[in-house]
């Protein structure tokens, strides 16, 4: 838990340093990628497989849905805020690097009852310059509180394509 506090209070430091609000919703950067900006549609695959989708609220903040089903078990939605480090992995050409972390709820129908947990999303997205997708690797801790309180954990590997 201290890891994940500590790497929290970095991110958003570092991220809440750079933000600069974009009101249209779009790529606030000098340098126009097509896989930051719009709506973001897509599958993940992994703990659970689903659907995501994705918005940027400006340079490093984004909200991103998600709507899961796990086979022989269930299925869920869940909803996280997420905040972008893009400073971290830099110089690579033609493909943006962040590392991202955020919080997460989400709730799910599982084994004929109803789950309801909190999650700490923790991932690296790529993003392309001259394609409209994005590829993600995502995990994330966290805890179930309804039925009761254990130990929660989900995480995958995604690919979205964006809207203008």
């Amino acid at each position: 838990m201290l890891i994940i506090t500590v790497l929290m209070l970095v991110f958003s430091v570092s991220a809440m340093a750079k933000v600069r609000i974009n009101i249209a919703g779009h790529s606030t950067s000098s340098d126009s990628y097509l896989g930051d900006r719009g709506l973001g549609i897509g599958v993940e695959f992994g703990y659970e497989t689903g659907l995501s989708l994705k918005t940027w609220l400006d340079r490093t903040n984004a909200l991103q849905f998600d709507g899961t089903w796990s086979l022989g078990y269930g299925f869920g939605v869940g909803a996280s805020y997420l905040i972008h480090n893009f400073d971290i992995i830099t110089g690579v050409e033609g493909v943006k690097i962040p590392l991202y972390f955020g919080i997460k709820g989400w709730a799910s129908l599982w084994d004929n009852a109803v789950a309801v947990g909190i999650q700490v999303p923790l991932g690296i997205d790529f993003i392309f310059k001259e394609a409209p997708i994005d590829v993600f690797v995502e995990l994330d801790p966290g805890i179930v509180v309804v039925p009761g309180i254990y130990q929660g954990f989900g995480g995958g590997v995604g690919i979205r394509y964006w809207l203008k």
